[in-house]
């Protein structure tokens, strides 16, 4: 069968190993997709923390603070991550073929005493040696870069659902807090009012 045949096996592994290069390369360009994220979480982060330091542990304000503690361990857990989905990998990169029907051609050459004349039969088993040797090595490229990319690839996914998980959670105390102090604005505004209704009527009774 040919798919036994060296030559096969080369030109195979050859298309696996440039389909496997731009996939990485595709996965190490979504980082711009969490840098989104990650900026539209902190632009109300802050706030957040500052109503978490000052708030009471009473009423809503324990949900609102259960919540926030599992916001910013989510949160956490995501930027390590990403930090490991950006840390830099050794993906390995076969030699050119050159290097192969030079350096490794003069290497068995030397390897089996063969001269500069070389007839039909050294030739083709010395042809044999430096495929086989140049299919060694993209099976090693292979397998080295398939297991890096999964590892990558499982780590991005899991990243995606544990912010995912942040930014609902973001969500749901930025309205609290948001409702809250809308709330405490809405009662200072009602208490200035009464105050200014009371002293122009102390006004009009003082006449």
């Amino acid at each position: 069968m040919k798919i036994f045949d060296v030559e096969s096996k080369l030109e195979t592994n050859l298309k696996q190993l440039e389909f496997y290069y731009e996939l990485y390369d595709k996965l190490e360009s979504k980082f711009s997709f969490l840098i989104v994220i990650y900026s539209f979480i902190f632009l109300y982060t802050l706030e957040l923390f500052k109503y978490f330091i000052e708030i009471k542990l009473e009423g809503w304000n324990i949900l609102f603070t259960v919540l926030f503690i599992l916001f910013l361990l989510l949160l956490i857990s995501s930027l390590i991550l990403t930090y490991q989905l950006q840390k830099p990998v050794d993906v390995y990169y076969t030699h050119e073929p050159n290097y192969f029907y030079t350096t490794i051609l003069e290497d068995y050459k030397n390897k089996l005493n063969i001269g500069e004349e070389i007839d039909d039969d050294n030739e083709y088993l010395l042809n044999e040696y430096v495929n086989i040797t140049y299919l060694q090595e993209q099976e090693i490229a292979l397998t080295k870069n398939i297991k890096t990319y999964r590892k990558k690839r499982h780590k991005y996914y899991k990243n995606f659902h544990v912010i995912l998980s942040a930014l609902v959670l973001y969500v749901i105390t930025s309205s609290f807090v948001i409702f809250e102090k809308r709330k405490e604005n809405n009662s200072f505004d009602l208490k200035n009012y009464k105050e200014i209704i009371n002293y122009l009527n102390s006004n009009k009774n003082g006449r």
